[in-house]
């Protein structure tokens, strides 16, 4: 399913990171723009560099709102045929150290966020004839590694929704790619590493461009999953064939250590 410029796309995270790079690449293509934050600030300061895109202030925790927002879009920009959800949170601790209410909370946004979104969005796609679907999982998500564990179920959870969608609404000419990147040069990355220095380190992670050049690639290419970044592919590969192995390789790469 090619890209049409005019056409209308939902971003939600739109206000940092990867959000806000997608925003703008799929504004300069030609896109309206619908773009989904909690972050109303942020909102306005993309809003100031894309003005062509349209400002939606919404936390995903909340189906009622996010379900207000997919109406107000139709009406005023048109039905979606793209949606992008970037919306998430990330921590790092040791998963039984965690008070059980804060890991259920951070599921919430990053599964729960993702689950209202896309309930919300696709029977209106399916309603217009089609459209493209985009979920952000984690390699995170595909290996288990230390301090990650709270983070890492609710991208597993994403995994399992994105195939099941997929397999769902396929008659429905809904498309889905689920992109699994590793760490991304984001707000919630530098965060993390100042929370938590040492257990993220000092390595460079992705640019957004990369992992939106991926999920380019995977959407002109119809493939349900993009794993954007040198050896992501073979990581996810060789944890299928190895598990223990590599889950105690990338465990060590992830804390630095």
């Amino acid at each position: 399913m090619t890209s049409v410029p005019g056409e209308v796309a939902i971003v939600t995270g739109a206000a940092s990171g990867i959000g806000r790079a997608a925003a703008l690449r799929l504004a300069r293509a030609g896109w309206a723009v619908a773009a989904v934050d909690v972050d109303a600030a942020g909102l306005d300061a993309l809003v100031e560099q894309a003005p062509g895109v349209r400002p939606y202030v919404c936390d995903v925790t909340d189906y009622a709102a996010v379900s207000a927002v997919v109406r107000d879009v139709g009406r005023e920009l048109g039905p979606p045929r793209r949606l992008v959800h970037c919306a998430a949170v990330g921590v790092m601790g040791r998963l039984l150290d965690r008070d059980p209410a804060d890991t259920l909370r951070l599921t919430d946004v990053v599964y729960g966020g993702t689950l209202r979104t896309v309930r919300a969005v696709v029977p209106v796609m399916a309603a217009r004839g089609g459209g493209q679907v985009v979920l952000f999982g984690s390699i995170a998500g595909w290996v288990p590694a230390p301090m990650g564990g709270a983070y890492g179920a609710a991208k597993a959870a994403v995994h399992f929704l994105a195939e099941t969608v997929a397999a769902e609404h396929r008659k429905d000419r809904i498309q889905v790619v689920c992109v699994c990147p590793p760490a991304v040069e984001t707000p919630m990355l530098a965060r993390l590493r100042t929370d938590t220095p040492e257990l993220i380190g000092q390595r460079r992670g992705l640019s957004p461009e990369e992992v939106l050049d991926s999920m380019d690639r995977a959407l002109a290419r119809g493939r349900l999953w993009a794993f954007p970044g040198r050896g992501t592919h073979a990581i996810w590969t060789a944890r299928r064939l190895a598990p223990r192995v590599v889950s105690g390789i990338l465990g060590r790469i992830l804390v630095g250590k």
